[in-house]
């Protein structure tokens, strides 16, 4: 045996030996999955729960029209209120959280929240927007993930909203 069929011989056992090891590092590489809820306010929750949620960690400021409510937080670095939408059935229909750049201590990327490759994006100089249409899963509804910012790296938008059924959009 010459010394490049012995080289040979060596780099495939090593590859065979590492071949797990690479596939297991790619596996745990794997995207996380996009948030279901955005601190604890989470899609389908019910309206007193989500209030008791919210009481926890922000003040009531206004209604937004019939089904909606602006919280101001509390002490959250990243963002400053939470526009939380409710359903005929009283469930969570949508949750926003919104940065005011003024008072924000931690700025979130856009990548923090999902695979930005996986989202639909939408550019309209100075403006981004991400959006995810994530699937049914289990009990799970579909629903959608949206970023807004107007810098191309951090958010200052950032919902979470139900997918709308058949029925609700003929109303």
């Amino acid at each position: 045996m010459n010394f490049k069929t012995a080289f040979r011989s060596v780099i495939k056992l090593c590859l065979l030996l590492l071949l797990p090891l690479i596939t297991t590092q790619c596996a745990a590489r794997k995207t996380p999955e996009l948030p279901r809820d955005i601190l604890g306010i989470s899609l389908g929750m019910n309206k007193d729960d989500a209030v008791r949620q919210l009481n926890q960690i922000s003040k009531f400021e206004n209604a937004e029209g019939k089904s909606g409510e602006l919280w101001r937080l509390n002490n959250d670095p990243r963002f400053s209120h939470l526009a939380v939408g409710f359903d005929k059935e009283n469930k969570v229909r949508y949750v926003t959280a919104l940065v005011d750049k003024a008072t924000v201590k931690e700025r979130v990327r856009f990548s923090s929240i999902g695979d930005l490759t996986a989202a639909k994006k939408e550019v309209l100089e100075p403006h981004h927007r991400y959006i995810w249409q994530v699937p049914a899963s289990g009990e799970n509804s579909a629903y959608f993930v949206i970023l807004n910012g107007s810098d191309a790296d951090f958010l200052s938008i950032y919902s979470l909203s139900s997918v709308a059924k058949a029925e609700e959009s003929k109303e």
